[in-house]
Parts: C-alpha cells; sequence; structure tokens
C-alpha cells in the first residue's frame, strides 16, 4: 500500500489542505510577480498601455491554468508531493513512493 492509498487522519488531511492552500498561494504569487513588474514599467511610461493590457491578458489565461490544477486534480497527494519536493521536506518514504516523478 503506497502513502496515498491509506487511510489518512483528520490531521494528516488538514496538513495536507494547508500545505496545498500555501503551495497554491506560491504558484498563483510567483506568476504575478512578473505582472506587477510590468504595472511599474507601466506607470513609470516605459511600457505603452497596450502592451500592459496584453500581459493581464496571458496572466488571467496562466491563473485559469493554475485555478484548475487547485480546484480540478483528483488526487491531493501529487500536489502535497509537488510542494514537499518544492521546500526540499519529502521524507524517505515519500521518495521511495514518487521516485518515478524525482
Amino acid at each position: 500500500m503506497t502513502l496515498h492509498e491509506k487511510k489518512k487522519t483528520k490531521a494528516e488531511r488538514t496538513k495536507e489542505r494547508e500545505i496545498i492552500g500555501q503551495y497554491h498561494q506560491k504558484v498563483t504569487e510567483d506568476a504575478l510577480d512578473p505582472l506587477y513588474q510590468r504595472f511599474i514599467e507601466w506607470k513609470n511610461g516605459e511600457l505603452p498601455y497596450y502592451e500592459l493590457t496584453e500581459h493581464i491578458h496571458e496572466f488571467h489565461k496562466l491563473n485559469r491554468k493554475i485555478w484548475t490544477k487547485f480546484n480540478y486534480n483528483p488526487d491531493d497527494s501529487l500536489l502535497v508531493f509537488e510542494e514537499k519536493k518544492e521546500l526540499r521536506l519529502l521524507t524517505e518514504e515519500e521518495k521511495e513512493e514518487f521516485k518515478f516523478f524525482l
């Protein structure tokens, strides 16, 4: 039986939801940062408004993909894995279970 197949406790499920929420925030903020920089360029007169609106449109498309990833993913354990991998928090047991993805 793998880690994501075993019955999880309420505390484990709560912790996973917290990890997923933090990861969702990080991924979204990472995507927002370049857009924020474009706003600064626009405000400083370095970027025309029509280019800014194109950047906004591109962010919106990316944000829809991010939203879908976090709201329609049938297996939360993969999201938890991604976050733990990025933060280097994987246990040896998790590394073994997900070795295919490493």
